[in-house]
């Protein structure tokens, strides 16, 4: 993170946040506490919990079942970053996880969003631009800078070259409200069987939806998708809301 002034998030963010509890795991304790600044800078009500590796992820992750949102380092000591971001979407598959990293590798890239990351923060950004980034995680939207988008192959996008895309609200894709769900779930890191324990559909169903979402965003795999999704604006939501819906909807059946 390079020095910079950090700007107020958009006025309205306590109405528009869709995250009240976060957990940094990061193996650097004064990247932990310079994260930690930020977000209270965000939203001075945020609750923070901090891991310093996987096993002090997992402990914490049982021991506060209202986290809403996950900030991963991918390179600690002992489990991996990327092993325990398979590891969380097993355990907690709509549980947002954005990776917070010093490696801004293509490879490494690809390879998070593969894992089921919701988004993708490099450690350099200005600090002015690393608040803007977690206002965005905050809010529900997808953490993904505009140089990381197009190191990873995603259409190119106007604008800053740095900065995050800015959020559209609903974008029309043509999409069926069952196909609109199995995006959310797709942008949330859940895989195509965990998509349909939580939807209650048969997996050929869920890849014929998959199928009708990649065309629609013009993509061929799940990464393309959140890359293309972040150029667009979608937002993830609050997987917590969105899941109460889902079973409300389940029980009127």
């Amino acid at each position: 993170m390079r020095a910079g002034g950090i700007r107020g998030g958009d006025s309205d963010l306590d109405s528009q946040v869709v995250c009240t509890k976060l957990l940094i795991c990061d193996d650097h304790p004064p990247i932990r506490k310079a994260v930690t600044h930020i977000a209270r800078e965000l939203l001075s009500d945020i609750g923070i919990v901090e891991a310093g590796n996987g096993a002090e992820a997992l402990a914490l992750l049982d021991l506060h079942p209202d986290i809403d949102l996950i900030l991963l380092d991918l390179h600690m000591p002992g489990m991996s970053g990327f092993d325990l971001l398979s590891e969380l979407k097993l355990r907690m598959p709509s549980l947002p996880v954005v990776v917070l990293s010093s490696d801004e590798t293509r490879s490494a890239v690809i390879d998070a969003l593969d894992r089921g990351a919701t988004g993708y923060i490099c450690k350099s950004s200005p600090t002015d631009l690393l608040a803007k980034f977690l206002e965005h995680a905050l809010k529900g939207h997808i953490a993904l800078p505009v140089a990381i988008a197009r190191s990873a192959a995603a259409p190119p996008a106007e604008g800053n070259e740095s900065a995050p895309a800015a959020a559209q609200g609903s974008v029309d894709l043509g999409l069926s409200q069952r196909q609109t769900q199995v995006l959310g779930c797709m942008l949330r890191g859940m895989s195509n069987k965990q998509i349909c324990r939580e939807l209650g559909l048969a997996e050929g169903t869920v890849k014929n939806h998959a199928v009708a979402v990649f065309r629609a965003l013009n993509v061929s795999n799940r990464a393309q998708a959140v890359i293309e999704a972040s150029r667009r604006g979608l937002s993830v939501g609050n997987w917590r809301d969105q899941l109460e819906l889902q079973n409300e909807g389940e029980g009127q059946r």
